[in-house]
C-alpha cells in the first residue's frame, strides 16, 4: 500500500527550511492560502509555495471554509482560485471544512461544499475534502461527497475509517520547522492525478511559443525573453513584475 509522508502548515509554522523538511523526508505539503473571503496571512502561502516546490515537495493548497450557503461557497472558491492561480501547484486544491458556527442544516452545508468543491474542478484542478472523522459521519451528509479524494483529520492510533489521507497528529516535529506540525499518511500518489499541472507541462512542451510560461529552475527573464524573442521590460510590464530579479519557480508569466 502507497504511504507517503507529508505535513500541512499555515502561518503558525513561521518561517520554514524547506530543504531541510524534505531531507527530512516530507514529501508533500499543504499551505494555508486563504479563508473565508479575506485572509490577512495569504503572504504566508506566496512565500512558502515556490520555496517547497524549489525543494522538490508536491505542494497544495488548502482554503479554510466560513460559508454557509451555495452562494457563500462560490464566493470563497473565487478568492482562493484568485489567490493561488499565479502558482503551478502539483498536488491537489483542498477545502477545509470542520465547523459550522452558522448552524447550517446538514444537507444546506453539504450542498455548499460542493458547489466550492465544484468551482475547483471546474477551473482544471483536482479538488479534495478534509474535515475531521465525527464532522463527515455527523455534520456532512458523506454519501453525496464520496466522488471527492478526502483527507480526515483523526489523532488516534487507528484513522478507523477509508480515506486517502489522514492527518494523524498535531503536534510532529520536522527539521526545518521550529513549530509542532500536523502530520499527515498519503495512501495514493496524487501526483498522477493533477490534470492542470499535466496541462501546463504541455503548454511548456509546445513547439510553437505559448502565451503562458512556468518558470523553472535556472531561469532568469533574461533568459526567458530570449527563449521567446521579446525584452525584459515587455515581461515585467505583462507581468506586473516589481523586481526583475525575483522571479520563482512554478510562477506563469505571460510571454506575448
Amino acid at each position: 500500500m502507497t504511504q507517503l509522508k507529508g505535513i500541512d502548515v499555515s502561518h503558525w509554522q513561521g518561517a520554514i527550511h524547506w530543504r531541510k523538511v524534505a531531507k527530512a523526508g516530507v514529501e508533500f505539503v499543504f499551505i494555508k492560502a486563504t479563508e473565508g473571503t479575506s485572509y490577512s496571512k495569504l503572504s504566508y502561502f506566496k512565500e512558502n509555495a515556490p520555496k517547497a516546490l524549489e525543494a522538490g515537495l508536491k505542494v497544495g493548497a488548502y482554503h479554510y471554509a466560513k460559508f454557509a450557503t451555495e452562494a457563500e461557497a462560490r464566493a470563497e472558491a473565487a478568492y482562493f482560485l484568485d489567490a493561488i492561480s499565479s502558482f503551478s501547484l502539483n498536488y491537489p486544491l483542498v477545502l477545509d471544512l470542520e465547523e459550522n458556527k452558522k448552524a447550517a442544516r446538514k444537507q444546506a452545508l453539504t450542498d455548499s461544499a460542493i458547489a466550492f468543491l465544484e468551482a475547483v474542478e471546474e477551473a482544471g484542478h483536482t479538488a479534495m475534502l478534509y474535515t475531521g472523522k465525527s464532522f463527515l459521519e455527523n455534520a456532512l451528509d458523506e454519501s453525496k461527497l464520496m466522488k471527492y479524494p478526502l483527507w480526515i483529520a483523526r489523532y488516534n492510533s487507528k484513522l478507523g475509517r477509508s480515506a486517502d489521507i489522514w492527518q494523524h497528529s498535531n503536534s510532529g516535529e520536522v527539521d526545518g520547522i521550529r513549530t509542532k506540525v500536523d502530520l499527515n499518511i498519503a495512501y495514493r500518489d496524487f501526483s498522477n492525478t493533477i490534470r492542470s499541472f499535466k496541462t501546463l507541462d504541455r503548454i511548456n512542451a509546445c513547439e510553437e511559443p505559448p502565451s503562458i510560461y512556468i518558470v523553472k529552475g535556472g531561469d532568469t527573464l533574461s533568459s526567458i525573453a530570449k527563449k521567446y524573442k521579446t525584452t525584459i521590460t515587455s515581461l515585467v510590464g505583462l507581468n506586473g513584475i516589481k523586481d526583475a530579479n525575483k522571479i520563482y519557480i512554478g510562477q506563469k508569466l505571460r510571454v506575448r
